[in-house]
């Protein structure tokens, strides 16, 4: 199913319907195709964006039993909060992901959990922990995000013959080839 929004259709959307009214007029699929047109709006509005999480959090109380069907749907409410930068969320929605994702973790899961170890505060965990998950995330490819993160993570620490390592590698991949599954691929 493929709806396509202009971005004035979503804006009105979102001035004359709440979240909680929204949803009740839509299916589970059709709300998180709506979600991920506003949250990719083509003016990224980051007010939509915002919209665009409330409609998850409505959508995951209404379909519990749809939502928690898989760990994508978690992971991509996560993605939803590092884009409108509320940090304590983003983590919390990647954590219950890897709950539920199957053994071994996704790397994009991996990885994206590991980019928390960057916020505001106190972070959630260390850049040595996230070090690790992203080891973890590359023991069967190297992707093009992960070996970009582990790179700038070593030069965080202040790890130079790490950093220059990564780095060399970085270099040698084809960009294109080597991607993450996007944490917004929902099928």
């Amino acid at each position: 199913m493929t709806i396509n929004y202009k971005y004035k259709e979503l804006k009105n959307i979102s001035k004359i319907s709440s979240p909680k009214n929204l949803i009740e007029t839509m299916n589970f699929d059709s709300a998180i195709l709506m979600s991920k047109e506003m949250l990719n709006n083509e003016e990224w509005d980051e007010e939509l964006q915002k919209y665009a999480a409330k409609i998850l959090e409505e959508l995951r109380r209404k379909y519990p039993d749809e939502w928690n069907f898989s760990w994508k749907y978690d992971a991509f409410l996560g993605y939803v909060y590092d884009i409108i930068s509320n940090y304590d969320k983003r983590y919390k929605f990647y954590e219950k992901a890897i709950k539920k994702a199957p053994f071994p973790t996704p790397p994009q899961l991996l990885i994206a959990i590991a980019g928390c170890c960057w916020a505001p505060g106190i972070p959630p965990i260390t850049e040595k922990e996230s070090i690790e998950l992203v080891k973890q995330a590359l023991s069967n490819k190297n992707y093009y995000e992960g070996v970009s993160l582990l790179r700038g993570l070593y030069k965080s620490i202040g790890n130079q013959e790490e950093q220059d390592y990564w780095e060399r590698i970085l270099e040698n991949i084809n960009e294109d080839e080597s991607r993450l599954p996007p944490l917004d691929d929902l099928s």
